[in-house]
């Protein structure tokens, strides 16, 4: 599914993308809108709240509760480069990628989450 969303991506003939030619049935089309609904709804100021109402909203299988969690990874990693990046831009000078120290690496290795 993947190979096709980029096949459409890189098509030069189509001006917008439909994923929902992509999907087999219906029944994919309702589960991506139903993760796109719990992505929505976890804010990254507020991850908690965001996983209450998606545990009242939503009866989610085991791979899907994954899934959320992984989301909830990437929203920590992104936080985290973007105080990288904003600490890169104040100090006024590019930290080394092979920097050890937790606070200046470019590599991350955070535990908030997990």
């Amino acid at each position: 599914m993947i190979d096709a969303f980029l096949k459409l991506l890189e098509d030069d003939t189509t001006n917008e993308v439909d994923i929902k030619t992509l999907f087999r049935d219906k029944e994919e089309q309702v589960s991506w809108e139903k993760m796109v609904g719990i992505f929505d709804a976890i804010q990254i100021d507020n991850v908690s709240e965001g996983l209450k109402e998606v545990i009242q909203k939503y009866k989610l299988t085991r791979q899907e509760e994954l899934t959320v969690l992984a989301y909830v990874k990437f929203l920590e990693m992104m936080v985290y480069k973007v105080n990288l990046a904003k600490d890169m831009i104040m100090e006024g000078r590019k930290v080394d990628a092979t920097v050890t120290d937790d606070s200046k690496s470019s590599t991350y290795s955070g535990s908030m989450f997990g």
